[in-house]
């Protein structure tokens, strides 16, 4: 009977034990659930989405990206991803090109760009079904255009469209705010602004643009309206999207000369005279210390009672300087309750903005493969080297090297926990959605390779022979490129470029030869190089001067770069050899150079790859 009641006791006891075993492993996990198993390092692709036409063939307007979904303009198309999966949604086509586009209440929103003649206009505003691409409602056309459902709002489009989930905020005429229904477009409310629509002058001042009194911007739940004109108290406020009404006010004090309002998901960021102060989306500030406040910033995001914010400190302490050399940049997470620091790291290339994910903090860094706005013809030089790439940090501040992207292109945002990326191809605008995670590292194979080994990377010089070089005039030298042995911070065992010049030769004799990347296989490799060609028009030539790419054979490609100031044409090729990438350019864009330059790509797309020798 004893050891009966052993027994049962015994069993009881170990019943407790796995219980409670699991309730901590199930404990755990909830509480790791942002913090992924070890430092983020590694991109994967998630999935990927060709969009039609080319973003540099149109007007550059941002797409709009949720947790949910990602809105494409692309001129006169609008396409609507689910991000979750990478399916396309819906397509919506208009008669002319979007100029914004915003999601809001589960509809997509856009302004389109009426082509006047002499002049732009951009005063009506539509609001489309995402799962079918139907219009559920527009503002019609004219001077402000009146809501098709009843209501009385005129819709001004003088300011972009506020989108916090609960629905669109609009300016309209009168210098008011008007919420708008998402899903028929009729008016909620309006509401005056606070204050006149323009700031008095101390002095006259005629070649001054007017001083406005108020900025708006959008938190996930409400619309931030700041309000002050200089010398006057600035008032911060906290709008309901759905009612109108004010959720949370503060009074923040006069200003003099700098005032601005920046917004987060869920946090808010107000510079005013050099002042950085922080506020949750509840409107709880966040205490800061002297020094903090002589900083610049903006707010990440808040989770878990901590805020991220991105801060730029001048060199003297001080109030913030511009200039990049008397800049240090840093992430900084602190508490919300009591504005103790938890952790600061420096992070000082990053660029195209900071952005706060499911668990991740990261944003794009200035590599040869990450382009922005009118710089995205650098890509088709055949010098750079490397994809895109972005920092990855966690909420814990663990971060490391840059992590390669897959292609060249640009930080779109992030949707939950996924980095969205645009690159650019022959038939369209590709997005691509990447998952952070961790991978095993070592010395050999460091993380800025994104899964090369150093000794993978070939000695720049050695992909010519000698005998090859004959071939092409006499007297070649080979000149090992400076700084060559450096790809995304990580040294190589061999220079990576090598500039090829005869002695007594004309300059089209002059050629270089570039490792743009080594990628994991052929495919990725096509896939980078691809991404890595100026297709479409030039922006910085005004967009019409094009790089007349052609594509004699799969994975070479031969076109126009333009260079410097006078935008000097240059002949260039990017070829592809299995899962090699290498760059071929000149110094001119003759006759000759570009026969050069063609013979040399085709030698190295047949002879540089594995397998073979030069």
């Amino acid at each position: 009977m004893v050891r009966k009641r052993a027994r049962i006791v015994w069993s009881a006891g170990c019943g407790i034990v796995l219980t409670l075993g699991l309730l901590a492993l199930l404990i755990g996990d909830h509480g790791r659930k942002d913090k992924p198993p070890g430092r983020p390092n590694a991109l994967t692709v998630a999935w990927s989405f060709l969009a039609p036409g080319r973003a540099s063939d149109t007007v550059d307007v941002a797409p709009a990206v949720s947790d949910r979904m990602l809105a494409i303009p692309q001129g006169r198309t609008l396409s609507v991803v689910n991000t979750r999966n990478g399916h396309l949604l819906s397509t919506v086509r208009s008669s002319d090109e979007f100029q914004e586009v915003g999601l809001s209440g589960n509809v997509v929103l856009a302004v389109p760009r009426k082509d006047l003649g002499l002049q732009w206009r951009y005063d009506s505003l539509h609001g489309y079904d995402p799962a079918t691409g139907r219009e559920l409602w527009n503002t019609g056309d004219g001077d402000g255009g009146q809501i098709a459902q009843s209501g009385g709002g005129v819709f001004r489009g003088g300011m972009p469209v506020l989108a916090p989930d609960p629905g669109p905020v609009v300016e309209a005429a009168g210098d008011r705010l008007m919420g708008l229904a998402p899903r028929t477009g009729k008016e909620r409310w309006t509401k005056r602004m606070p204050v006149p629509a323009r700031c008095a002058r101390s002095e006259p001042d005629t070649s001054a643009s007017p001083v406005y009194p108020y900025e708006v911007a959008a938190t996930r739940k409400y619309v931030i309206l700041l309000s002050s004109c200089p010398g006057t108290a600035v008032e911060l406020d906290a709008v309901n999207p759905e009612s109108g009404d004010i959720v949370w006010h503060k009074r923040l004090g006069r200003w003099d000369a700098s005032l601005a309002l920046v917004a987060a998901r869920n946090a808010i960021g107000v510079r005013k005279d050099g002042e950085f102060r922080l506020f949750t989306e509840s409107g709880e500030e966040v205490p800061r210390r002297k020094g903090d406040r002589r900083s610049d910033g903006w707010p990440l995001g808040e989770a878990h009672g901590v805020m991220y914010l991105a801060e730029t400190h001048s060199s003297d302490g001080q109030q913030a300087d511009t200039s990049h050399a008397a800049q240090k940049d840093s992430v900084r997470a602190v508490r919300v309750d009591t504005g103790k620091p938890v952790w600061t790291r420096s992070a000082p290339s990053w660029f195209g903005g900071r952005e706060l994910g499911r668990g991740i903090i990261t944003g794009g860094v200035h590599t040869g493969g990450a382009y922005d706005g009118d710089t995205r013809w650098s890509v088709g030089d055949a010098r750079s080297q490397g994809p895109g790439a972005s920092n990855l940090m966690d909420f814990a501040g663990r971060t490391g090297s840059r992590v390669p992207w897959p292609v060249a292109g640009t930080f779109v945002g992030m949707s939950g926990e996924l980095l969205i990326i645009r690159s650019e191809e022959k038939n369209g605008t590709r997005y691509t959605a990447l998952r952070p995670g961790h991978r095993v590292t070592d010395e050999e194979s460091p993380v800025a390779l994104g899964g090369a080994k150093r000794k993978d990377w070939p000695h720049a010089c050695g992909l010519l022979s000698a005998d090859f070089l004959a071939e092409l005039a006499r007297g070649y030298v080979k000149v090992p490129v400076k700084g060559s042995r450096t790809v995304l911070g990580t040294q190589l065992p061999h220079p990576s470029g090598c500039r090829f010049a005869t002695a007594s030769g004309p300059d089209s004799d002059i050629f270089t030869v570039t490792v743009r990347w080594v990628a994991p296989d052929a495919k990725a490799a096509r896939t980078y190089a691809a991404s890595a060609v100026p297709w479409g028009g030039s922006p910085a030539s005004g967009g019409r001067i094009t790089a007349a790419v052609t594509e004699p054979q799969r994975g070479l490609y031969l076109y126009t770069y333009r260079t410097g100031l006078a935008q000097k044409p240059i002949a260039d090729a990017t070829v592809v050899s299995g899962r090699y990438v290498f760059g071929v350019g000149s110094v001119s864009d003759e006759a000759r150079a570009e026969r050069l330059v063609r013979r040399v790509a085709q030698h190295l797309s047949q002879h540089a790859g594995p397998g073979h020798t030069p």
